[in-house]
């Protein structure tokens, strides 16, 4: 879990910073980044801050909440000869880590303006390709869901007498795909077939079917529209190059604003 630290700089009073401390991402997204995005002014700490009077946002992000880095910078602050008439606050949200340009991609007001036009025109539907990890396709799924487009999962839509190629061909009409590369499956080299299994060298894959549509989705959208979110020690493709990678060791909430970037890159509108 990430606690969220966002530093605002006003054009009215550049040489005071409004700082808002242990954001959970849920907060960031309607508090801060929507209204940004929107238009609309940003509240922090009971002041609002009107779009015309941004100067600057900084969002970082720290594994620790403040109240444990607190002391250690209380006690930095007073062995250090140098006084600075700046909040303790200010300098936890600067020693996070700095995630603003991969939240904050366009100027105030961009959802109103050309890039929702464009959203507008593409379709909501986004194919997930999944193996036998049922949790996390459920996870992603919802996660999709709250950002207001709609998840298509092959096996939960109607046969209609339809083959599976048939079915699957009706249903990826999409403008974006995301791959599930989860380790279903343990392989190993037929020149291992004859020694011990603790001797063989095994490979963990995942399901055949799941490489079949990512290559179809390639082919299909194009190697910007599909992302693949691949468990740690999976076997990854080696022949496809330039498509977007993400290890996903925890939930799907935990590459949530990576995700969100990806998808407004490709020029979605998401609630």
């Amino acid at each position: 879990m990430y606690y969220y630290h966002v530093r605002i700089t006003r054009k009215s009073e550049p040489s005071h910073d409004i700082v808002a401390l242990d954001l959970s991402q849920d907060q960031l997204r309607k508090r801060v980044l929507q209204q940004y995005e929107n238009g609309n002014p940003i509240v922090i700490r009971g002041t609002t801050i009107p779009t015309d009077d941004l100067k600057q946002i900084k969002i970082t992000r720290t594994q620790d909440h403040s109240s444990k880095i607190l002391p250690i910078i209380r006690a930095e602050r007073a062995q250090s000869s140098v006084i600075v008439a700046i909040s303790d606050e200010w300098y936890v949200a600067k020693r996070g880590e700095d995630v603003t340009d991969s939240l904050i991609l366009a100027p105030p007001g961009s959802a109103r303006s050309g890039l929702q036009t464009q959203g507008a025109k593409m379709s909501k539907r986004v194919f997930v390709v999944h193996g036998h990890d049922d949790a996390t396709k459920q996870e992603l799924e919802l996660f999709l869901k709250e950002q207001g487009l709609e998840p298509i999962v092959l096996h939960r839509k109607p046969d209609e007498g339809r083959t599976i190629t048939e079915k699957f061909e009706k249903y990826s009409d999409v403008s974006y795909a995301f791959i599930l590369l989860t380790p279903d499956d343990v392989v190993y080299s037929t020149s291992d077939d004859d020694k011990p299994d603790k001797k063989r060298a095994k490979e963990h894959r995942v399901r055949q079917n799941v490489i079949f549509e990512f290559g179809y989705f390639v082919g299909r959208l194009g190697r910007s529209r599909v992302c693949c979110l691949h468990k740690p020690g999976v076997s990854l493709p080696t022949d496809v190059s330039g498509v977007l990678y993400k290890e996903l060791s925890g939930t799907i909430a935990s590459l949530g604003y990576e995700i969100i970037k990806e998808l407004k890159a490709a020029g979605f509108v998401l609630t």
